[in-house]
Order: structure tokens, then sequence, then C-alpha cells
């Protein structure tokens, strides 16, 4: 590589080989302004993300979501529990739709 290096002392990166950073990278990056931003810590999104709860199940379904390996069985309630989520709310949604497609087929028969 050509040009002007940094020496150790002026390197971002330290001597762990890469010694040979541009003077002009390493002042652009020690003199760096970092925006703010309002983006949540891993923390908070991990809090938003999962929630801890208690729950008792029976003997069987245990061992069924545990029967493959040990490990995971949590995540796989948990995919059961989503996939029956999102069936309810297709039923809610088509029974939503029935309501207002029979509404709308009583306000046009009204009409003269």
């Amino acid at each position: 590589m050509s040009g002007k290096t940094a020496s150790k002392r002026n390197s971002i990166f330290g001597p762990d080989g890469y010694e040979d950073t541009p003077v002009d990278m390493v002042a652009a990056y020690t003199s760096g302004v970092f925006a703010e931003d309002n983006f949540p810590s891993p923390q908070e999104l991990k809090r938003d993300l999962k929630r801890q709860v208690n729950i008792r199940l029976d003997r069987d379904v245990y061992e069924f979501f545990r029967s493959p390996e040990p490990t995971g069985y949590q995540t796989r309630i948990n995919a059961v529990l989503r996939h029956y989520m999102s069936l309810v709310r297709k039923v809610e949604i088509a029974k939503t739709t029935e309501r207002v497609s029979k509404s709308l087929k009583k306000s046009v028969k009204k009409r003269p």
C-alpha cells in the first residue's frame, strides 16, 4: 500500500498487524462525532421480545415437547402456540368479513 502510514502510537488498531492504517483515516476516526439514536438497548429489546411465564402442563404434553431433545422444548411450545394464535386470528377475520358482507347485502336489498 502506498502513501502515508500511521505510527503504532497513532494507529487506532494498535500493534496487532494493522499499523499501515493511513494517517488521515486515523484522524477521521478519532475526531468523529457519533450520532445519538433512540434505538433501545439489547436488554430492553430482550425484555420486549420474551416474557417469562410459569405454565402447568400435563406430564405427557411436557414429555412430548422434550422428546426429540431436552433443549429447545420451550421454543417448540412457543411455535405451536404461535401457530394456534394465527389460526384463531384468521377465523376472527373470516367471521368479521362474513358479518360485514351480510350487512352490506342487507343494506343493498333495502334500497329502492
